[in-house]
């Protein structure tokens, strides 16, 4: 399994939560102070961190780079291409907001999380994940509680596009559901944490039938992600009084969205008509259809 890294802070404040504490503090480091991180000498970023130099070496190879010379490298280089701009952030809501204010800064969490969602993903699988959709017997998605009204739009969406999928949320209807899976059924896994327990069994259980599992969540280094045979991340927080926010609703959306389209021009590929859009061709694949009956 691999994940986009190339979008340095995005992804290490992705992991941030999962690390341990001293490589949390390195992390903290390199998102707030990126510049002084790509350029300070190892001995001097130590001190001023607090950790060791061997520390800062190990954290790197131990988030999916060759080295501290390697994620410096990425660093400048994303340094250089934003022109020192900085990560945009969602803005907080205050009491004394006007309407319009409110409006306009939700909205840029929306936008926000969109651009971080794109910045996540890891083009190289994308293929492969919707081959297996094409190929699965049948798609099984699941999620619990907010992620399971993904589950829901997910296989409504898969449905539509001719792929017989279903959805489970809740814990009797997961385990009743695949203890009868087949090894060529495909697990889809909507899970913001990747720790939810009823949604990390099902992966268990499709694990012992021998069933593909594609995990969609926001921490890489999570017990769902340890099962998964592949993953997808989303962007967006939770905070602990608000549950599942709308900027992780918006990730999950996406990715469903995304994988759609790509399953739609996965199928529409052998047409003549390669300079219509999408929604050209359908029209075109529905009054062919609607004609030969």
């Amino acid at each position: 399994m691999s994940v986009n890294k190339e979008n340095v802070r995005l992804y290490i404040a992705n992991i941030q939560g999962s690390l341990s504490e001293t490589d949390r503090k390195i992390a903290e480091f390199i998102v707030q102070q990126p510049a002084r991180m790509a350029q300070l000498p190892i001995k001097k970023l130590a001190q001023e961190i607090g950790v060791s130099e061997a520390t800062i070496v190990r954290f790197s190879k131990r988030i999916g780079y060759d080295g501290l010379l390697n994620l410096r490298a990425d660093l400048k280089r994303e340094l250089l291409t934003e022109n020192e701009r900085a990560l945009p952030s969602s803005p907080d809501i205050f009491l004394d907001d006007s309407r319009n204010d409110v409006a306009n800064k939700i909205a840029l969490t929306m936008e926000t999380t969109l651009k971080e969602t794109i910045g996540l993903l890891d083009l190289k699988i994308v293929n492969p994940v919707v081959e297996r959709f094409l190929r699965a017997r049948r798609v099984m998605f699941v999620g619990f509680g907010a992620s399971g009204l993904a589950a829901l739009e997910a296989r409504d969406k898969m449905n539509r596009l001719g792929i017989d999928s279903e959805a489970f949320t809740d814990r009797f209807t997961m385990t009743l559901k695949l203890a009868n899976l087949k090894a060529d059924d495909f697990v889809v896994a909507f899970s913001h944490s990747g720790e939810t327990p009823e949604v990390v069994n099902a992966f268990r259980l499709a694990q012992k039938k021998g069933a593909y599992k594609l995990a969609i969540t926001h921490s890489p280094h999570s017990p769902l992600n340890e099962l998964a045979d592949t993953f997808l991340l989303t962007s967006g927080s939770a905070g602990p009084m608000q549950g599942d926010s709308i900027a992780t609703r918006i990730s999950q959306l996406f990715i469903i969205e995304f994988l759609c389209t790509e399953i739609t021009r996965h199928n529409l590929r052998d047409s003549a008509s390669t300079g219509l859009s999408i929604k050209e061709l359908l029209i075109k694949e529905r009054i062919k259809r609607e004609t030969a009956g």
